[in-house]
């Protein structure tokens, strides 16, 4: 069969996985590999044991350890305590609630919390909170899912384990740490912006005085899991930064070995030996669905690489976009793609292979393209169709709020896929 062809059938076998998924509730990742071996070994003749090889074997170590460790985190109650006493903090300003929530998202996130855990979290608060204090339900669904997603894509969280991984497999692991940051950067920023706006739009400033009763004081297993989560991350961060402005040998080589997927292996079996919380509880929260959809799309994808898709989507924006335009182009593609599906464990994996080429033709730089990708399938990632968007709309209490969410988070997503194509386009994204 030809490239043409192929790349088809591969493209058929996602929207199956979509329908199925949504439909029945079928794994998207596990249709993924089956329509993988057909392709791979049927229409290509690939050997069963070169399909199997395609399973991104580094990207969902990453996920498994990450959330591991965070797990106990999770499962012992430290997250919720957190958002618990941050909320509190501002209870007698109202009109810092929406900023509040974002803000407890990015932390929960940046700690290590999953979206979906985080999203969950923060969505029962947000409404809980908010709703009563007379917050627009549309500030809350931009606040929430977004500063959720923000903190994760830290380099050593959920999210930007994957950035950073995906980004290193399409060449570019040198600079793949501090792409990552320039990402997380660019969304935080436009995320802010767009909040505020938000808040004058629907009159986030005149709230209802609002009562929180005062949190329970931390125990001592909330204590011990911030302690070990501060120490896990500063090992990460730390060296790698002082390297960047000092030259000390040894401390490069102790940040090269420095890696948040070990660390938290390490941190894992200290939680365990200090009984922070039940393991097998903390085993069983690491999100499995979304590691096998992850894995399944990837190896699909990775066969449809194989066939050729990346050269064709790149000769095909080489010579029939200009070179200005395709920063926005991607913004719409990703952000079309991520309506569906998940934007960063999905979407953007899908999607970045096709950089390096792009680079060499169009000689865009190749950060400005990551982030375009990964700018419009975050923001549509809001949508009441994906992982992210779903989530949060679910835990809504109010079935008449839930009902104008699914309109209002389409439209939210929609103008986000926009606002970003417009910024690439007139060049504010290559900025960062």
């Amino acid at each position: 069969m030809s490239t043409t062809g192929i790349i088809i059938v591969c493209l058929i076998g996602i929207a199956v996985a979509i329908a199925l998924g949504y439909k029945f509730g079928i794994n998207m990742g596990v249709t993924g590999l089956v329509f993988a071996y057909i392709v791979g070994c049927f229409l290509m003749e690939m050997r069963v044991k070169e399909v199997v090889a395609l399973w991104p074997t580094s990207t969902v170590f990453q996920l498994m350890s990450i959330t591991l460790f965070f797990g106990f985190a999770v499962v012992n109650g430290t997250m919720q305590a957190i958002a618990d006493h941050l909320l509190y903090a501002v209870r007698n300003q109202t009109w810092l609630i929406s900023f509040a929530l974002y803000f407890i998202s990015i932390i929960l996130g940046a700690l290590g919390c999953p979206p979906p855990a985080a999203n969950a979290i923060m969505a029962v608060i947000g409404f809980s909170v908010g709703l009563p204090a007379g917050l627009h339900p549309l500030i809350i669904a931009w606040a929430v899912p977004h500063g959720c997603n923000i903190g994760a894509c830290m380099p050593w969280a959920a999210s930007g384990s994957v950035v950073k991984s995906t980004i290193a497999s399409a060449g570019y692991e040198a600079e793949s740490t501090t792409m990552t940051w320039e990402f997380m950067f660019a969304f935080f920023l436009i995320t802010f912006v767009v909040l505020i706006f938000l808040n004058f739009i629907f009159k986030g400033y005149k709230l209802k005085t609002i009562s929180v009763q005062k949190p329970a004081p931390f125990r001592p297993e909330h204590k011990k899991s911030l302690i070990v989560i501060c120490i896990v991350v500063f090992l990460v961060v730390v060296p790698s930064l002082i390297t960047k402005f000092v030259d000390i040998s040894w401390l490069s080589t102790f940040a090269t070995y420095a890696d948040i997927q070990m660390l938290g292996m390490i941190g894992f079996v200290a939680c365990s030996l200090m009984k922070l919380a039940d393991e097998k509880a903390v085993i069983k929260s690491v999100p499995w669905n979304t590691i096998i959809l992850v894995g399944g799309i990837a190896t699909l994808m990775s066969v449809a690489t194989e066939a050729g898709v990346v050269e064709m989507i790149s000769h095909w924006l080489n010579n029939s976009v200009p070179a200005f335009a395709i920063g926005a182009f991607l913004c719409i593609l990703g952000g079309f793609l991520s309506f569906f599906s998940g934007g960063i464990n999905t979407v953007f994996p899908m999607l970045a292979p096709i950089v390096p080429s792009l680079v060499a033709g169009a000689g865009v730089k190749p950060v400005t393209l990551f982030i375009c990708i990964l700018l419009g399938a975050c923001y549509t990632a809001l949508s009441p169709f994906s992982t992210g968007g779903a989530i949060f709309m679910s835990n809504c209490p109010d079935d008449k709020v839930r009902a104008k969410l699914v309109g209002g988070q389409l439209g939210l997503a929609a103008f986000s896929m926009v606002l970003c194509a417009v910024l690439a386009l007139v060049g504010v994204v290559a900025l960062f």
